[in-house]
């Protein structure tokens, strides 16, 4: 079976200097070690990904980044040009962007990709979310950690919490054109203004159990949201950063570890239907930051051999691999 990553900073690992077509055993350039490349996908069996549309605020030097929520044109022209990397790479037959469930059908290669934006800042207003629809924008977290004009982050320090009126407005404007919202990063109440102010299938698409790891941080997903997203029949992806899934931050999380959380979300929701992968490879950090055993796609394997000595069926096993994924997507894109 085939693997669907449901998070993957690809246009940002280039901004910052990764060749994505070398292989691991090349000079990749970048932060390293490194643990992804075209080809580390490939040779992993993933064909389907989520890549993101990443900008940071704060950074207003930087290709990826902008000044603040008051930069609207800084964080379009940003957005926009990781946007670039991917239309560029579809000319190239690096990718191939999916805008339709018929693109998903097939997992030959190149790398299926829909595109995410993590922090919806780039959308200059709520009416410009078409803009970025008929240019392959699929998915988007309305906030990063640090917040947006729209919505409150789970980094957030200032005090502010929940959605804008703008977020509101975008809300409607994203039902319209059919684009999913991703819970991850936001904070508990503009998470749930949101379910409160649409019906749609929400996703988060790489958060670790809160109840694991034992605190109170909004970047984890606490039991409250697994079962929300469940009954919308969405799906929660699991990210291998080793920090959201151990509680001691000077050591790397166990394999054990690791699919506690995919198991206690699983236990929470009821069932093995809305559990899968977002990894968050190589997002901000590198290979050593990952769990013990895994420091590339090809380690995935080992997730599944986990999994499959705690009982799972194969239907089980398919489905983290790609078909909860895969039967998300075919429901929500027209």
């Amino acid at each position: 079976m085939p693997w669907f990553d449901a998070h993957l900073d690809l246009s940002y690992l280039a901004l910052l200097g990764r060749d994505m077509t070398a292989r691991l055993d090349q000079p990749t350039g970048g932060p390293q070690p490194a643990a992804l490349t075209f080809p580390s996908l490939a040779e992993g069996g993933v064909r389907w990904a989520m890549g993101t549309i990443f900008i940071n605020p704060g950074k207003p030097g930087e290709t990826w980044g902008y000044s603040d929520a008051s930069d609207p044109d800084g964080a379009h022209r940003a957005g926009a040009r990781q946007l670039d990397i991917y239309h560029d790479w579809e000319r190239r037959g690096l990718i191939k962007i999916v805008r339709t469930a018929r693109d998903l059908d097939d997992p030959a290669p190149p790398l299926r990709v829909l595109i995410l934006m993590e922090g919806a800042d780039a959308i200059r207003t709520p009416d410009e979310a078409a803009w970025w629809h008929e240019r392959g924008l699929r998915v988007v977290g309305m906030s990063w950690s640090k917040g947006t004009r729209y919505a409150a982050g789970d980094g957030m320090l200032d005090g502010r919490t929940g959605l804008t009126d703008a977020g509101r407005a975008l809300v409607k404007s994203f039902d319209q054109l059919g684009i999913t919202h991703d819970l991850a990063h936001l904070d508990d109440r503009a998470a749930l203004e949101i379910l409160s102010l649409t019906d749609r299938p929400v996703i988060n698409s790489h958060s670790a159990s809160r109840t694991l790891q034992g605190d109170n941080k909004t970047r984890h997903i606490s039991d409250e949201f697994i079962r929300a997203i469940a009954q919308r029949g969405g799906v929660v992806g699991l990210p291998l950063y080793t920090r959201f899934l151990t509680a001691h931050p000077n050591t790397r999380a166990t394999l054990q570890r690791t699919l506690d959380h995919v198991t206690h979300i699983a236990d929470v929701m009821g069932h093995r239907r809305g559990i899968a992968l977002g990894s968050d490879l190589d997002g901000g950090f590198t290979a050593d930051d990952l769990p013990e055993g895994i420091s590339r796609p090809a380690d995935y394997v080992k997730l599944m051999d986990g999994l499959a000595k705690q009982g799972w069926s194969p239907a089980d096993l398919a489905g983290f691999q790609s078909d909860n994924w895969l039967r998300f997507f075919r429901r929500v894109l027209v």
